[in-house]
């Protein structure tokens, strides 16, 4: 079995593999130049959906065995003048303080994970769509209501040969790590 070389993270890399995204994912932690190949960003999609599964397990469990509490009359009272004045944060509080400890364990397991994928996710996304020819400001559609479905539709559209612009290196690998500019890897 012929041993496969991963181009550097920024490059696109057609033949990547479920094993080899997750490890790319995490290098590329602030590569925001460059360019993702369809498969290195699907194949973390794929990673991403696995573990924030797994970190919500707890959290699920904490929900499935939650027994609400009583709310007190001034806690109540409380909670009606924040909706009034459009303040969920005391809403907010009642709720979380309200759940059993393992449901908090695995909100927070999963805010961490979140909290600690969310500038590697911003890159991945730039540099697919770098992979299709447009630039990684268009991740800022996704803080716009309708903007995520327009960018899913850019993120699975196919390369474009034309985003080599973004690639600054000016090499180009095939999926064994071999290039294509006649340079040698």
């Amino acid at each position: 079995m012929t041993d496969i070389v991963q181009p550097p993270v920024g490059t696109a890399w057609h033949r990547a593999t479920l094993l080899a995204s997750f490890g790319r994912f995490w290098r590329g932690y602030t590569v925001f130049s460059g360019r993702a190949a369809r498969a290195e960003f699907w194949w973390w999609v794929l990673w991403w959906y696995i573990l924030a599964s797994i970190a919500q397990i707890p959290y699920l469990i904490g929900i499935l065995t939650w027994r609400p509490q009583d709310v007190s009359p001034a806690d109540e009272a409380v909670m009606e003048e924040a909706l009034r004045a459009m303040n969920p944060f005391p809403v907010w509080w009642t709720l979380l303080s309200s759940l059993p400890p393992v449901g908090l364990v695995g909100l927070l397991l999963f805010a961490l994970l979140a909290l600690a994928a969310l500038l590697p996710w911003i890159g991945v996304i730039a540099r697919r769509l770098h992979d299709t020819n447009r630039s990684g400001w268009w991740v800022l559609l996704a803080a716009v209501p309708i903007g995520n479905v327009v960018l899913i539709v850019f993120l699975t559209l196919p390369s474009d040969e034309r985003g080599a612009r973004f690639d600054g290196r000016g090499a180009r690998f095939d999926g064994r790590g071999a290039r294509f500019d006649g340079q040698g890897a």
